[in-house]
């Protein structure tokens, strides 16, 4: 997976995880460029504001939510929490014992 797909792979799951806890406006510029795919421009006409302020909203909201990850690790837990259930599958029962261990450690 290439870098730019990695970073918006990465701040849909942040939004997804915090973007309640963005402003109204944020949220709905968030929304319209990682949701709705919309540019930059055409999010700008849809809420006349001017396109570099809608880049300059998209920058501080991920800033906000990298922050927010930075403080409560939600979206890592949920990652660690997938790999390790992924494993468990393929697991025997003295890897499992180890996995459920390190499951209930992350909860």
């Amino acid at each position: 997976m290439n870098d730019s797909l990695k970073t918006f792979s990465r701040v849909n799951d942040l939004f997804a995880k915090y973007g309640e806890l963005l402003t109204p406006s944020q949220k709905n510029i968030m929304r319209s460029y990682y949701e709705y795919n919309l540019s930059l421009s055409e999010i700008g006409e849809n809420m006349k504001i001017s396109r570099p302020a809608v880049s300059d909203a998209i920058k501080k909201s991920t800033a906000k939510l990298e922050k927010l990850e930075g403080k409560l690790h939600l979206v890592s837990k949920d990652k660690k929490i997938a790999s390790i259930l992924e494993k468990i599958k393929e697991a025997d029962a003295s890897e499992k014992a180890k996995l459920f261990d390190a499951l209930i450690a992350l909860l």
